[in-house]
This record gives C-alpha cells, sequence and structure tokens, in this order.
C-alpha cells in the first residue's frame, strides 16, 4: 500500500516538475537575425523578454548580425530561419535567383531623422559635405538616398560624399559627434541626444509623407511553406509584442527593454524611442507594396537586375491573411481600440 501511495506521490511530482519542462524542450527553435540596432527591433527583444514567442510555440533565438548581405549569407547557409530586415535585402536577393518571401511588414513607414552637424542650417548646405551611412543598399542608405531626393538634392551632382562608416547606429551618431561626418540618418532614439547637443534635424521622415517598406519579418518560401505553423508563432508573437509597447501601463518594461538592449547611458534617450514608437508600430503588419516599389526604384541604381524582379513575388501575404481571421488578433485590435 504504502509502495502504491509514493508511486502515486512520485508520478505526481513527475507530471508538475518534468513534463512541462520536457514539453517546453520540444518547441522548435527559431533562429532569427535583424542586422537593424534601434528602437525598431524592440518587439523581437520584448518577444524573447516576455514569453511571447513561446506563449505561441516557438523557441526564438536572436542574433544580431551587422548588415543585411551577412544575413542573407546566414539564412542562405542554413544558420538563421528567419531574417528582420528591410526590402531591400530581399529584392537584391531575388535577383540573384534566390527564393525569399516577407511575411509580416512591421515598420511599414519612412522614420528617422537626418541630423547634421550645427554649421549645418538647411539641405542646401549639404552639398559638398559627407553623410554617413551603414553600407551600400541597406536600410539607413535607402532613408539618406529618399531624403536627399526630398531635399532636391543629388549626390553626383552635389558633390555629396556618401561615407560607408560600418557599425550599428551608435557607431555613426559617434562618427558625427565627432566630425568625421557632417550628416547622417539616425533613428529617434540615437538623434535625440545629438539634438540636446545643439545638433540639427533637417528633416523627420516621419513627417515627410514618403512611401516605404521598412523593417519586416523575411524567410526562404521553401522554409515557410514546411513550417508554416512556427512562422505563425513568430508572427503572433510580434504582435503581441506590438500591443505590449502600445498599452502604457507597460511603458516602463519597453523603457527597460530598450535601454538595456541599446546600451542606453540615458534613460530620456530611451524615452524618445518609446515615443516614436506608438506611431511606427501598427497592428496592420501587411507590407506596403507601393514602398516596396520605391525601394526597388532606388535600389535599382546601384543594381539594374533589382528591376526585373516582380514586387508580389518577394511578398507572400498567406500568414498575415491568417493571423488577421483569428479570435487573437481581434482581440488584440479591440484591446487597443479602448486605451
Amino acid at each position: 500500500m504504502k509502495s502504491r501511495l509514493w508511486l502515486f506521490v512520485f508520478t505526481a511530482i513527475f507530471q508538475i516538475l518534468v513534463v512541462p519542462t520536457v514539453k517546453s524542450a520540444e518547441l522548435p527553435v527559431v533562429r532569427l537575425a535583424h542586422a537593424a540596432f534601434n528602437e525598431k527591433v524592440v518587439a523581437l527583444w520584448l518577444g524573447v523578454e516576455q514569453g511571447f514567442f513561446r506563449k505561441h510555440g516557438v523557441e526564438v533565438q536572436l542574433v544580431y548580425i551587422r548588415t543585411g548581405p551577412q544575413t542573407i549569407a546566414a539564412l542562405s547557409g542554413g544558420e538563421i530561419q528567419i531574417i528582420y530586415t528591410i526590402p531591400s535585402v530581399v529584392l537584391s536577393a531575388a535577383a540573384s535567383g534566390m527564393d525569399l518571401a516577407m511575411f509580416g511588414g512591421i515598420v511599414n513607414k519612412a522614420e528617422g531623422d537626418i541630423v547634421a552637424a550645427p554649421s549645418i542650417r538647411s539641405p542646401e548646405d549639404l552639398k559638398g559635405k559627407r553623410i554617413g551611412v551603414q553600407s551600400i543598399g541597406g536600410g539607413i542608405w535607402s532613408q539618406t538616398m529618399l531624403a536627399l531626393e526630398h531635399f532636391g538634392l543629388e549626390p553626383t551632382r552635389d558633390k555629396i560624399n556618401i561615407m560607408v562608416i560600418g557599425g550599428d547606429q551608435s557607431v555613426i551618431a559617434q562618427a558625427l559627434a565627432t566630425g568625421t561626418i557632417d550628416a547622417a540618418y539616425l533613428g529617434y532614439t540615437f538623434s535625440s541626444s545629438l539634438k540636446a547637443r545643439g545638433f540639427r534635424v533637417l528633416v523627420d521622415l516621419g513627417k515627410a509623407a514618403i512611401p516605404y517598406q521598412g523593417l519586416a519579418l523575411i524567410g526562404r518560401n521553401s522554409y515557410l511553406k514546411q513550417n508554416a505553423a512556427v512562422a505563425d508563432g513568430v508572427l503572433r508573437g510580434v504582435l503581441e509584442a506590438v500591443a505590449f509597447v502600445q498599452t502604457p501601463a507597460r511603458k516602463e518594461a519597453v523603457i527597460k527593454s530598450l535601454s538595456k538592449n541599446l546600451r542606453l547611458a540615458d534613460a530620456r534617450d530611451a524615452e524618445s524611442g518609446y515615443n516614436a514608437l506608438q506611431w511606427l508600430y501598427n497592428l496592420d503588419v501587411a507590407p506596403e507594396m507601393t514602398g516596396i516599389r520605391n525601394m526597388q526604384r532606388l535600389l535599382a541604381t546601384t543594381n539594374p537586375k533589382v528591376k526585373a524582379v516582380r514586387a508580389e513575388d518577394v511578398v507572400n501575404e498567406d500568414f498575415v491573411r491568417r493571423v488577421r481571421q483569428t479570435a487573437f488578433y481581434r482581440e488584440l485590435v479591440e484591446r487597443g481600440k479602448t486605451r
């Protein structure tokens, strides 16, 4: 009798302590890479920190890779399954024959500041000056080029030196602060500290009405078809993180995540990024086709092969369409209306 009782107790303890661990270990692992390093990545950081990805059945491991081409190489080699990057990376890869698709547009608009040294008072003063970018063809480059186009400037004609600085936005901000460059595109978190030091914002791209597709979730078509449930889980986790960011009661947790992951010394810089995210993020995560085509037009100036890519072929709307039909998505939308 005693032995049976102990067996029962042992079995109960085993089910309580061990079974959840086994189930947890069975979650599919997804390595998700991002090349961006700014406030727009917080949906991924929170997805991990708050357990949203795990809640939706996916174990996400985030990997920071400095440039878009490097993320594509990692994706091609199988080290990475999903990337969080901009359409130019996908369009360039598609022009080379790689079968990629965006399945969720997380930032569907142009945003960020073109910040210049205090001596530069207007866009005209950029003629003959040095503008820093992370890489040619990347997100910082594309928004910089769209800003110059918005100003009516042309780098070759106006002798504007587009300098590849490398590194993330913190490195570019430092290059601007030390006078290595005269101007640069910066996200709102990094531009705020420079504005406080007298640097000028020549344009806030978020107010310039420039069609643009920003950061999106992207995977190989073959992987997305074979792992639809995994991609659904990633998309749901990001959506829940977006809703979390836009919940006022969660502000402290979002600020904490931004400060930690961006290694910010001043919490006021995180506050600037947090405020921007309230309009940058949206629960409507269908990729923005007009913005993708605008990016394609721009990228074709450096890679003519991109012209032959059909923009529709690098977008898979099945995942967004499917999640919109769920009670989970409807609840997120309704909750947003009451904030």
